[in-house]
């Protein structure tokens, strides 16, 4: 399509001279006298105009569609210069509209950006050329280099290197900040020489200009804004407090800190010999320091400390190592689930592995220890040692350690729930026609528990209670009151061995023992030269021995773990020349739960012995026994033993069976003197 020109009047133009190599050039014609009305003159080869200024106005221009050649011709027109092309630019189609008061100095501006738009760059060769070349060959076409400073050039898209030697800004954090602003198509990234801090850049006029505007704001020192202040601390560590403002300013957005930054180069650094912080910086961040570094200095209790808990009824030992598992326990779970947040929030926030690399871990951040993460929670500071002496706990820790520390030990120092346990052991002689002891003295006995008796036994009776499993089982009265087994010299079936009762508290085991502690050889040595055999002996104690655990319920249940163990003399027979005892043992462990009160029956150790009666006739002892008349008896007894728990609750019915037994007794008097004495109140101890 030809090209339309409107704007400044010409003759006829001599007819151009052939094209030789690139686009022609021709003659400057002389310029024609201006015509009252703008004409349109179809300009084939461009003819430049001599002696057009800047301000001088060549519009209006349109082109629409037109080829490269016709925008070269344009801008040969206009600049007065000779333009060199190579055969081969892109091949775009070119439109551009330009009023008519439009001047020259805008219309070069419009032509060579359109021309860089699309890939074509403008190069000064001289005063007299004007090079053309595609954008990607432009660098090492040689284009000028410019000394001077751009900004009082014409912008334009002529490409042109100019270097920028830095005072004060890094070169090469520039060159990585500037790459994206510059011409992609022209293919030149800046260079940095980092022996003069100086950056060569190679684009249009335009972006160069954009590029020293923009090294003049930040080419500058630093110091003209930095402000020195010193802090002089009165309560806080220097080091500790510039560490709290690290952790607090410096650490990344990503890691849980502050999302803010603090302007260019703001330091903080700790004076340790006179325990100051040096802050360099922005005024402007002064307030927000002086604030800080203020709260942060403010005067604390120390970060741990140390108390005694005087323990009233719990065992000091016992509370410390309670204490002491519970916190081992709680920070271990702790740390567990912290790695398991830490490991799940590293995995929200890293890229799924690629197939090539499925065991890829993601990077974790490590939780800080001494943290507390809750208000129930304890530090990793806290310490609790016991003092057995004055069954006390010494701990240490923080504020909020010491105060869930005291809630604990309150809870756990409490007096324990206390039960008398009553025994009576008789030993029943059993007939052919009892099975046992229950059915010798006509027991009845459900789930272990005393439910109920026939009331008339041979050789005692059991009194007080009836066939209802209900009945009888008042707590007050000695538990032989109740059952009144009364021995008969004449058959003596029933007989009672002991009635000791004992007190106890919650888990903690009982022991009775009724029976004789007898020397019994445990080994022997022969003397090598003498041959003498010589024994040791030791005590061994022959008897019944009772042993009770009793689990006290809030409701006045008690579990009772119950070991027996009945040992008696079967026999005798020669050790080493010396006559020992042939030991019976018989052992049973019950597990029984009663209500306070009820009366519990274990049995079952029976044993049996067969003893030889012999008649004599006549006083001779060889011969009476000879004709004498002698039969074998064949006799078993059982232990039954009764228990009743009485769980004690700190009233005056927990001693009416002990007062009781003091009225009975000839010493009743002196007894009651002491024991009604008036009791001095208690005095607590100073903490």
């Amino acid at each position: 399509m030809p090209l339309t020109f409107l704007g400044q009047t010409a003759t006829p133009a001599a007819p151009a001279a052939p094209v030789v190599a690139a686009p022609a050039v021709v003659a400057p014609a002389p310029a024609a006298p201006a015509a009252a009305a703008p004409v349109i003159v179809a300009v084939p080869v461009a003819t430049p105009a001599p002696g057009l200024l800047d301000a001088d106005k060549v519009g209006p221009v349109l082109l629409r569609d037109e080829t490269v050649a016709q925008v070269l011709e344009l801008l040969q027109r206009w600049t007065g210069k000779t333009v060199l092309r190579p055969q081969a630019l892109p091949a775009n189609l070119y439109t551009l509209s330009l009023p008519a008061a439009a001047t020259r100095a805008e219309a070069l501006l419009a032509i060579e950006t359109l021309l860089s738009l699309n890939g074509v760059a403008v190069i000064q060769q001289g005063d007299k050329f004007l090079k053309v070349v595609p954008n990607l060959t432009a660098k090492a076409e040689s284009p000028s280099l410019i000394t001077a400073s751009t900004l009082a050039m014409a912008p334009s898209g002529r490409v042109a290197s100019k270097i920028f030697t830095l005072k004060h800004a890094n070169g090469q954090e520039v060159v990585q900040q500037i790459a994206g602003m510059l011409n992609t198509t022209l293919a030149t990234p800046p260079v940095f020489f980092s022996r003069n801090n100086a950056v060569l850049v190679t684009d249009s006029i335009t972006n160069l200009q954009k590029i020293e505007t923009l090294f003049t704001q930040l080419d500058k020192p630093q110091l003209d804004s930095i402000v020195t202040k010193i802090y002089s601390l009165k309560n806080a560590m220097a080091v500790d407090l510039v560490n709290k403002l690290t952790a607090l300013l410096r650490t990344p957005a990503a890691a849980g800190a502050a999302p803010f930054r603090l302007s260019t180069g703001t330091s903080f650094t700790a004076d340790e010999r006179t325990n100051r912080v040096i802050l360099m910086g922005s005024a402007d961040q002064h307030e927000f320091f002086d604030k800080l570094i203020d709260q942060l200095d403010a005067n604390s209790d120390p970060n741990t400390k140390t108390d005694v808990v005087f323990l009233r009824h719990a065992n000091a030992a016992e509370v410390a190592t309670l204490v002491t598992q519970l916190i081992t326990g709680q920070t271990s779970a702790a740390t567990r689930a912290g790695n398991k947040t830490t490991a799940g929030a590293a995995r929200a926030a890293t890229p799924v592995p690629t197939p090539a690399a499925p065991g890829t871990a993601a990077p974790g951040t490590a939780a800080a220890g001494s943290q507390q993460n809750g208000a129930d929670e304890f530090s990793n500071m806290v310490t609790v040692i016991p003092d057995v002496r004055s069954n006390s706990v010494v701990v240490s820790g923080t504020k909020s350690d010491l105060r869930l520390l005291h809630e604990l030990i309150d809870k756990v120092d409490i007096v324990l729930p206390q039960v008398r346990i009553e025994v009576v052991i008789a030993e029943i002689t059993l007939t052919d026609n009892d099975q046992n002891g229950f059915t010798a003295l006509g027991l009845t006995v459900t789930n272990g528990k005393l439910t109920g008796a026939s009331g008339a036994v041979a050789g005692g009776a059991v009194a007080g209670l009836n066939n209802s499993p209900q009945a009888g089982l008042a707590p007050n009265g000695t538990l032989t009151g109740l059952i009144s087994l009364n021995t008969t010299p004449r058959k003596n079936d029933t007989k009672i061995l002991s009635v000791p009762a004992v007190t106890t508290t919650h888990n903690k085991e009982a022991t009775l023992f009724v029976g004789e502690s007898r020397p019994v050889i445990t080994g022997s040595t022969t003397a090598s030269t003498t041959g003498q055999v010589t024994s040791t002996v030791s005590q061994r104690d022959i008897g019944i021995q009772l042993k009770v655990l009793p689990l006290i319920g809030k409701d006045g249940s008690v579990q009772l773990q119950v070991s027996q163990s009945v040992e008696d003399i079967l026999g005798t027979t020669l050790l080493d020349g010396n006559e020992q005892p042939i030991i019976g043992r018989r052992t049973t462990d019950s597990y029984v739960s009663a209500m306070s009160g009820e009366i519990v029956v274990l049995g079952g150790l029976q044993r049996r012995q067969v003893t030889k009666q012999t008649n004599r006739l006549g006083p001779i002892p060889i011969i009476g026994d000879i004709f004498g008349s002698s039969k074998d008896t064949d006799t078993r007894t059982e232990l039954v033993i009764f228990l009743r728990p009485v769980v004690l609750n700190s009233s005056a019915v927990d001693n009416l069976d002990a007062l009781s037994r003091v009225d009975a007794s000839p010493m009743k008097e002196d007894v009651r003197k002491v024991i009604d004495r008036p009791t001095p109140p208690f005095a607590p101890v100073q903490k």
